[in-house]
């Protein structure tokens, strides 16, 4: 699945290539207060499979020892979870328009989900993050 994607303000532009249409929703603390709720995100692409443009607005945030948040300084859009050691950028899903094929497969840091939402989709449930 190939995709495009932009920020809310639209000058920063996402492609993607050969990314898998399943989605991952992260309830860890960190997510709930960076995205504003649940870290819904595209499966992990390596920096081959990304193109941006508009590059110099993106900000990136270490917001831990292992990880960068990635957001565009005009507008404040959430882009991306970037891991630093295995180098895959998790997207937010809400910046494609055209996921008509995507899905909602697992959900992880359960542990940390508030109880005033649920999904109705029949996912996998991790209370942290599932071993390799």
């Amino acid at each position: 699945m190939k995709l495009s994607g932009t920020c809310l303000c639209g000058h920063v532009t996402i492609e993607l290539t050969a990314i898998d249409p399943q989605v991952t929703a992260c309830h860890c603390s960190m997510c709930q207060k960076f995205h504003g709720g649940p870290f819904l995100a595209l499966a992990a692409c390596s920096r081959e499979q990304v193109t941006f443009t508009g590059e110099s607005l993106i900000q990136r945030y270490n917001s831990s020892n292992g990880a960068q948040r990635g957001f565009c300084r005009q507008c404040g859009s959430s882009l991306f979870y970037y891991a630093k050691e295995t180098a895959v950028f998790f997207f937010a899903a809400g910046l494609f328009s055209e996921l008509t094929e995507a899905v909602l497969t697992e959900e992880i840091y359960t542990k940390d989900q508030p109880s005033f939402y649920h999904f109705a989709e029949s996912t996998r449930r991790w209370p942290e993050l599932p071993s390799p």
